[in-house]
């Protein structure tokens, strides 16, 4: 959708995936959701190549009724975060990059903006 800034970063972290300078794990809840925007905002052609791509770019891991069960808890304000939370910790993330820094809070892996996860990875390198 190339909303700036937002998109900026995220082309730069899918450039790192592409060049297999990390490893980008996405839950299937993450494309249904960005399916659904790109559709209704763009239309169903652009919403299939976007899934495609995904599904090259990207290791996907499954939700499963154990991450369901887990979120149930109410850790977070969202529903959906913690599901997100509950798929990072089993797949063992050191990061999960979402705009949504505020409503996550993790002793299991660093919840950081792509402006951050960018800034943090050039300074490793």
């Amino acid at each position: 959708m190339d909303r700036e800034p937002f998109s900026y970063y995220s082309a730069r972290i899918i450039e790192l995936v592409e060049n297999q300078k990390i490893i980008g794990i996405v839950s299937p809840l993450t494309l249904a959701n960005s399916y659904y925007i790109l559709n209704k905002t763009l239309n169903k052609k652009i919403a299939d190549e976007f899934i495609s791509d995904c599904l090259q770019l990207f290791k996907v891991v499954p939700v499963n009724v154990h991450h369901l069960q887990q979120a149930i808890q109410n850790k977070y304000k969202d529903f959906e975060d913690d599901i997100h939370a509950a798929v990072a910790i089993e797949n063992n993330v050191d990061f999960l990059i979402t705009r949504n820094t505020k409503d996550f809070h993790s002793t299991n892996f660093k919840v950081i903006d792509a402006e951050g996860f960018i800034n943090e990875f050039k300074n490793t390198r």
